[in-house]
C-alpha cells in the first residue's frame, strides 16, 4: 500500500450538521497556549484540514475537530474546529459532537447523570454539561460566550428589494435578516435561492459596513455568516432559523452561535428575559434550546450570557487515508456560494 497519512475519526450529527472528531493521527503541534498551536497548525500542516473536511472524503458542512491535552490550568481538554472556513474560534454543534463523541466512546468517563468538562476554545473556556443515561450521551448543555448586538437597521437594496439587517454576534458574527422581508419562507425548497441571495445581502452588508466610520468597538467591517430569522413551523417551538455562510453554503442545524446571537436580538428588542428559554427550529425541524442565563455587558452595551442544549448522534468511525499517487487526495474546497 501506499498511503502517506491514515487519521481515525469519530463521525457524528449535531441536528444534521456533521462533526468529525480525529483520534488518531494528527500530527503533534508546537506551542504551550492553544493560540501558539493553531499559529503552528496553520503554518505548517494546514493541508491536513483539507484531507480532513474537503472533498472528496468531506464536503462543505463537515467540520473537523481536534482534541489536544489541556493547556489552560482549568480545562479538561483543548480543542481546534477546523472547517472549510479555515480555524474556527467556537462552533457550538460541532462542540456537543465532540462531547458526546468522546463520552459516548469512553474517551471521558461518563458520569451519570451528568458529565461536565471544561473545554477551551480560541474563543476562551466553554463549560460543556453532557447528560448521561448509562453510556448514551442524551444531550448536551454549554455556555456560549456574551452575545449582543452591535448595529441595528443598516438598510441595504437587493434585487430591488429593500432589506434592514441587524449585526449580531453569538460567538461568530451574523448578519441577521427576518425571513418575510425576503419573499421566501425557511423551507428545503427554498435553500437553493435563500443560500443564492444570502450571498447577495452579504455582499452588500459588507460594502456598507465598510463605508462605516461609526461602527462599535469591536464590530467587524466584513461578516461572512447571515442568519435569516422567522416563525416557528413545528409544535413548541418558538422560532426557525437559516444560517448561511460564504464557504459552508448552509446550516442543516440551528446553529449553537446563531441561536445565541438570535437571543441576543430577542433580548435586545424586549422580547426575551433573563431566565427565559428559546426553542430554536433548523430547516430540518431539529432543535436546540437555548436560555438567557444572565445579562452583562461588552464595550458598554447590554449582551447576554446564554445557555444551548442540544443532542448529537454517532454515525460513523473512520480512518482516512492518502495515497501518495492521488491528485486530489490531499482535499480540495469547492465554495458553496461566492465570497
Amino acid at each position: 500500500m501506499t498511503f502517506i497519512r491514515r487519521f481515525h475519526t469519530i463521525d457524528s450529527h449535531t441536528g444534521g450538521e456533521p462533526t468529525r472528531v480525529v483520534t488518531d493521527g494528527f500530527p503533534a503541534l508546537e506551542g504551550d497556549t492553544l493560540r501558539e498551536m493553531e499559529a503552528d497548525f496553520l503554518a505548517n500542516h494546514a493541508d491536513v484540514a483539507r484531507m480532513l473536511v474537503g472533498e472528496p472524503r468531506g464536503h462543505a458542512p463537515l467540520h473537523a475537530v481536534v482534541p489536544l491535552p489541556p493547556m489552560h490550568p482549568e480545562a479538561d481538554l483543548s480543542i481546534l474546529i477546523l472547517s472549510a472556513l479555515g480555524s474556527l474560534t467556537m462552533c457550538g454543534h460541532a462542540l456537543i459532537g465532540t462531547v458526546t463523541s468522546l463520552v459516548e466512546m469512553f474517551r471521558i468517563q461518563p458520569v451519570e447523570p451528568v458529565t461536565r468538562l471544561v473545554v477551551e476554545t480560541l474563543s476562551g473556556l466553554v463549560v460543556a454539561d453532557a447528560h448521561v443515561e448509562g453510556t448514551k450521551v442524551r444531550s448536551v448543555t454549554f455556555q456560549g460566550v456574551p452575545s449582543w448586538v452591535a448595529l441595528t437597521g443598516v438598510k441595504v437594496e437587493v434585487d430591488g428589494r429593500s432589506i434592514v439587517v441587524d449585526i449580531v454576534f453569538g460567538g461568530l458574527w451574523f448578519a441577521l435578516v427576518r425571513i418575510e422581508q425576503v419573499g421566501l419562507p425557511i423551507s428545503v425548497e427554498s435553500v437553493p435561492n435563500l443560500v443564492a441571495l444570502s450571498h447577495r445581502i452579504r455582499s452588500e452588508v459588507n460594502g456598507a459596513l465598510r463605508s462605516r466610520a461609526d461602527l462599535p468597538p469591536g464590530t467587524p467591517d466584513r461578516v461572512d455568516q447571515l442568519l435569516y430569522v422567522g416563525p416557528p413551523s413545528s409544535p413548541g417551538v418558538d422560532g426557525q432559523n437559516l444560517a448561511t455562510s460564504t464557504g459552508l453554503g448552509f446550516d442543516r442545524s440551528p446553529c449553537g452561535t446563531g441561536s445565541c446571537a438570535r437571543m441576543a436580538w430577542h433580548f435586545a428588542r424586549g422580547e426575551l428575559g433573563v431566565g427565559e428559554a428559546f426553542v430554536h427550529e433548523s430547516v430540518l425541524n431539529t432543535t436546540f434550546t437555548g436560555t438567557v442565563k444572565a445579562e452583562t455587558a461588552i464595550s458598554g452595551r447590554s449582551a447576554i450570557i446564554p445557555t444551548i442544549t442540544g443532542s448529537a448522534y454517532l454515525t460513523g468511525f473512520n480512518q482516512l487515508v492518502l495515497d501518495q499517487g492521488d491528485p486530489l487526495g490531499e482535499g480540495i474546497f469547492i465554495p458553496a456560494a461566492g465570497g
